[in-house]
C-alpha cells in the first residue's frame, strides 16, 4: 500500500489562530500549533488518547533508532512542565508502526500497531495495567499485509480491532472483536476491487459503531447498529489526495472527522468536519492547519474536560515531527512559556574567565502577538535580558553568554523566565524553566577542592598531551576548552597555583 508522504520541506511558520464557522452554526477557536516532538528523525503516525487519571498519551512510530520504534508521551496537567520525556514501548529489531491506543473501561491502556517481525505484517497489541505493560501479543498471522490498525472497545465491554489488509489481492478492511476471553475470527468489512485501508473506529452514545476509511484517496464510512452493517459512505470526494482519516464523538454527541489533504497546491494540511446529531447533516470541510508545510495523519480525542485535541504529523522543520493542538479556551488569551533551557552540553565545568553559551526557547501559547522579555539567570544572578516579538504560536531560540571571568567559584543553577510586556500572563506556571546545574572552578582546579595544589597538578600530568579520542583524555584538565591538555592548560594552572577559593 502506497502511503502518501511528499517530501516538501518548507520554511517554519506556525499557525496564528483560526476560528472556523461551518453552516450548522458552529464557531471552534483553536490554540495555536504545538510542538510535540524534537528528534532529528522521522516521528509519524499518531494516536492520542486519556487515561482514566485524566493524562493524556501520544502514541506514535519513530525512526530514531535506525528501525521503526513505537514510542510514546503523557501529558499531566498538574506539572508545570506537563509532557513527560519520550518513552520507548518496542524494542524488537524490526518495524514496529502505525499505533492506535485506546484506554478501556478498567483503566487499562491498550496498543495496538503493525510489525513485520514474523516476514510480513502483523497487527500485534500489549496492555498497560498501570504499573507494567504486558508482553507483545500477535493478533493476526495471516501470511499478506495486515496494517494500519485502529482500537476501541465497545459499551458491551468487547474490543474491537479494524485493520487493513491485502489477503484478497487489494486492500480490504478487516475487523475482530474480544469478549475478555478469547478473540473472534478475522472477519471483512468491506469488499470492492478498490482499495480500502487505514480505518479508524469509535461507538457513538446509540451504541451504534461507525468506521470511517480511505477508499480511491476519498473518505468513507459505515456505521453498524448491532445486526447489520449499512452500505458504504462517501464522507470527502475532493479530486485530490484525501487520507487518514480519526473519528470520535463529542460529549454533545456531534461526530467529528478528521483528515490530511493536498487539495490546495499538494500541500497537506488537516482537514475536519463534524456530523450534527440533531439535523442528521454533515458540516462542510473545514481546514485546520495552514503551515507552509505538510501536516499529514491526524488523530482527534476529546478530554474529559470537553477540550478537543489533534495531534499529527509535520514536515515543517525538515522531518516529521508530531505536533498537536486543542480548542482554545477564550479565557488564556495571553500565554507565555518558557519549552527549553540548554546550556552547552559539553559544559558542566565552567573555568573562571571562559564563555557558557545558554539557548532559551519561549513560545507564546496564546492567541495574541505579544512583546516577551526572556530574562537568564545563575542562581539569583542575571546574566541577560532580551525583548523579543512573538506573533502566536510562534517559538523562538535565543542565546545568552555567560562571561565567568569575576564569578565565584561554586554551583550555578541556569534559570529563565519570561513575562509579556504590558500584559498579565493567564497561565503563568510555565513561564519559568530550571536547567541543569554548572560549577565554576578556578582554572588549574581540577578535583573541584576549591584549591590549586599539587593534587591537580599530578591529574594534568596524566591526562597531558591528551585530546578527546584519547583514553587519558580529561575535559577538567582543559581549562581554555580548545580540547587538547598541553601547555596552555599547564600554564593557566601554574598561574593559579596555590589559589583557593
Amino acid at each position: 500500500m502506497r502511503h502518501k508522504i511528499p517530501p516538501t520541506i518548507a520554511l517554519i511558520s506556525f499557525l496564528i489562530i483560526m476560528t472556523a464557522t461551518i453552516p450548522l452554526g458552529y464557531a471552534y477557536e483553536w490554540s495555536p500549533d504545538m510542538r510535540l516532538t524534537w528528534n532529528a528523525e522521522t516521528d509519524w503516525m499518531p494516536s492520542i488518547a486519556q487515561a482514566s487519571d485524566g493524562k493524556i498519551w501520544v502514541i506514535w512510530h519513530s525512526y530514531r533508532t535506525g528501525n521503526a520504534d513505537i514510542f510514546y508521551k503523557v501529558y499531566d496537567s498538574s506539572k508545570v512542565h506537563p509532557w513527560s520525556s519520550e518513552t520507548r514501548l518496542t524494542t524488537d529489531s524490526n518495524a514496529d508502526i502505525t499505533p492506535s491506543i485506546m484506554r478501556a473501561k478498567d483503566g487499562k491502556i491498550w496498543v495496538v500497531w503493525s510489525t513485520n517481525r514474523n516476514g510480513n505484517y502483523d497487527i500485534y497489541y500489549k496492555v498497560y495495567d498501570g504499573i507494567s505493560w504486558s508482553l507483545d501479543e500477535n493478533l493476526t498471522t495471516d501470511p499478506n499485509v495486515d496494517e494500519l490498525p485502529s482500537i476501541m472497545q465497545a459499551s458491551d465491554g468487547n474490543i474491537w480491532v479494524v485493520w487493513s489488509t491485502n489477503r484478497n489481492g487489494n486492500y480490504d478492511i478487516y475487523y475482530k472483536t474480544y469478549n475478555g476471553t478469547a478473540w473472534s475470527s478475522d472477519k471483512p468489512l468491506t469488499f470492492l476491487a478498490a482499495d480500502d485501508w487505514d480505518p479508524s473506529i469509535v461507538q457513538t452514545a446509540d451504541g451504534d459503531i461507525w468506521v470511517a476509511w480511505v477508499r480511491n484517496n476519498d473518505i468513507y464510512y459505515m456505521t453498524y447498529n448491532g445486526t447489520k452493517w449499512s452500505p458504504d459512505n462517501a464522507l470527502v470526494t475532493d479530486p485530490n489526495f484525501d487520507l487518514h482519516p480519526s473519528i470520535m464523538q463529542a460529549s454533545n454527541d456531534n461526530i467529528w472527522v478528521v483528515w490530511d489533504s493536498d487539495r490546495i497546491s499538494e500541500q497537506d494540511d488537516i482537514y475536519w468536519k463534524v456530523y450534527d446529531n440533531q439535523t442528521r447533516r454533515w458540516s462542510s470541510d473545514t481546514t485546520l492547519t495552514f503551515d507552509g508545510a505538510d501536516d499529514l495523519a491526524p488523530s482527534i480525542m476529546q478530554s474529559v474536560d470537553g477540550t478537543i485535541w489533534i495531534a499529527w504529523a509535520s514536515w515543517r522543520l525538515g522531518n516529521l515531527d508530531i505536533y498537536y493542538k486543542t480548542d482554545f479556551p477564550p479565557q488564556h488569551l495571553h500565554d507565555i512559556a518558557i519549552i527549553s533551557v540548554i546550556h552547552d552540553p559539553n559544559v558542566s565545568v565552567a573555568y573562571q574567565g571562559l564563555n557558557l553559551y545558554i539557548e532559551v526557547v519561549p513560545q507564546n501559547q496564546g492567541v495574541k502577538d505579544e512583546y516577551v522579555q526572556v530574562k537568564c539567570y545563575a542562581n539569583s544572578n542575571l546574566i541577560g535580558s532580551q525583548t523579543i516579538h512573538l506573533s502566536a504560536g510562534q517559538l523562538m531560540p535565543i542565546n545568552f553568554k555567560w562571561n565567568t571571568l569575576n564569578v565565584i567559584p561554586g554551583t550555578y543553577t541556569i534559570i529563565s523566565n519570561a513575562s509579556i510586556t504590558g500584559e498579565t500572563d493567564t497561565d503563568p506556571a510555565d513561564n519559568t524553566f530550571i536547567d541543569g546545574e554548572v560549577h565554576v572552578k578556578i582554572p588549574g582546579d581540577v578535583n573541584g577542592d576549591g584549591v590549586v595544589d599539587a593534587f591537580d597538578l599530578f591529574d594534568l600530568n596524566k591526562a597531558y598531551g591528551s585530546d578527546p579520542s584519547n583514553p587519558n583524555w580529561s575535559p577538567d584538565c582543559d581549562f581554555n576548552r580548545d580540547n587538547k591538555v598541553d601547555a596552555s592548560d599547564l600554564f593557566g594552572l601554574s598561574k593559579n597555583y596555590g589559589k583557593t577559593i
